[in-house]
């Protein structure tokens, strides 16, 4: 690297600190920037009207002090400055999300997927809606199933078919060449929007597991999303029972086939979620306990493996509330070395793979 070169990068990486500063802090004056970052009062000067002039920053007011003389000027993330998309795409819905820089939800969508309808026109169009009269500064796609990070395609799930998905990158990227776009894992996402905007503390290392209409896991691991080579997360194919039924991945006995909400449902003979919090006969809550027992069984190897602070359980399966949970974390507790592993329902009330979407553009673009 020639020293041009070296000095860009090094104002690249200031200005990313500053805006990470203002925007952490949500209002904050250039003198305390300086002390944060032992940067000269110049460069955070410069590094400030930069980030006002590109309109991600705007003064707010001044500082309340006891000191006598002048008073500070406080700085705050413009939320209208620029805007981030989150897409969470199952097989028959898409719902959408627009947030602005200070995560402030700007407007979200819910497209329906109609059957013959191409995935990928469908995105785009959902895309066209938030994208209109916005300055758009990255777009993430979650998809359930594993990403080939190299060809920007689903290459493999069990909820939808792979092939239905493989133009939805090259569509939005050919329509929109200036936006940085990104297809993730949406268990992996969920992870994410669980640890900055779940109320946990911003905890590291975390396993968020999705109960839908299948079972996956969000890994995050030094506060990073860890996607292996593509394939990490795929927490219903782990085998809790190597004698069990054939999984459509070519397995036996995958967690899915016993604590996806198909098959919770299936086991206990109701319609909905919600119906399984009022379970009366004894065959019913037995068979309850068993897919409770897989998960729990499950989320012990994860444990073991990885040792997060926190394991935080989401999707539809939120709906069975302790029916559900209690049984998951006092088998946990029986079969356990670590006792005391939190386990707990998510509690985020927006869709967790359009915002953890969001935010994964948002630090692509803004991390040092």
């Amino acid at each position: 690297m020639d020293n041009k070169a070296s000095q860009q990068f090094i104002k690249e990486a200031n200005i990313k600190l500053v805006f990470s500063l203002i925007h952490k802090n949500k209002k904050i004056s250039r003198a305390d920037i300086k002390k944060i970052t032992c940067l000269s009062a110049t460069t955070v000067s410069t590094l400030v009207e930069e980030l006002m002039v590109e309109g991600f920053v705007s003064e707010c007011g001044i500082k309340n002090t006891k000191s006598s003389g002048r008073k500070a000027v406080m700085l705050k993330v413009k939320s209208g400055g620029g805007f981030f998309i989150g897409l969470d795409v199952q097989k028959t819905r898409i719902e959408a999300a627009c947030y602005g820089l200070d995560f402030t939800l700007s407007e979200k969508i819910e497209h329906p997927v109609i059957k013959g309808e191409n995935l990928a026109m469908g995105v785009m169009h959902t895309v066209g809606r938030l994208s209109r009269k916005r300055r758009i500064l990255g777009i993430t796609i979650g998809l359930p199933g594993v990403i080939d990070p190299d060809t920007n395609t689903l290459i493999s799930s069990t909820v939808m078919a792979a092939e239905d998905a493989k133009d939805i990158y090259s569509t939005i990227k050919e329509a929109l060449p200036d936006v940085d776009i990104y297809l993730k894992n949406n268990s992996g996402l969920i992870a994410l929007a669980e640890k900055e905007f779940g109320g946990h503390e911003h905890p590291e290392n975390l396993i968020s597991v999705d109960i839908d209409d299948g079972v996956g896991a969000g890994i995050l691991i030094d506060g990073e999303i860890y996607d292996g080579s593509g394939m990490a997360g795929e927490f219903g194919h782990i085998s809790v029972d190597f004698n069990g039924k054939r999984c459509k991945c070519g397995s036996y006995g995958c967690l899915e086939l016993y604590s996806s909400m198909p098959a919770i449902l299936d086991a206990t003979r109701v319609k909905s979620a919600k119906e399984v919090k009022k379970l009366s006969g004894e065959k019913e809550k037995e068979a309850l306990k068993k897919s409770a027992r897989a998960l729990a069984f499950g989320i012990n190897n994860i444990v073991n493996l990885l040792d997060p602070e926190l394991i935080v359980i989401g999707g539809s399966v939120r709906e069975t509330g302790d029916a559900f949970l209690n049984p998951v974390k006092e088998c946990f507790s029986e079969i356990s070395l670590i006792k005391n592993k939190k386990i707990v329902y998510s509690e985020l009330k927006e869709n967790p793979v359009a915002l953890g979407g969001a935010r994964y553009s948002f630090d692509k673009l803004f991390s040092i």
